[in-house]
């Protein structure tokens, strides 16, 4: 069952980065499973940089409304 959890992570992923984390754990004596194969894989989550408020200005769009412009 090891083995499809493994390959469902492949088809989840990057089928590279789930070959590269075999190729490491292999390498080691010490027992693995497909969470360990997992926790190699999964990439650390990016934080959002921090953005300043958009200031919109509207007036040129309005000009461009008829009604607005003649004062409908």
């Amino acid at each position: 069952m090891i083995y499809v959890r493994i390959l469902h992570l492949a088809a989840q992923s990057l089928e590279a980065d789930v070959a590269a984390a075999l190729t490491c754990l292999l390498e080691t004596t010490t027992p693995w499973d497909d969470i360990t194969v997992a926790e190699l894989v999964q990439p650390s989550r990016p934080t959002a940089p921090a953005l300043a408020p958009l200031a919109v200005d509207l007036q040129p769009y309005d000009q461009l409304l008829p009604e607005v412009a003649h004062g409908a």
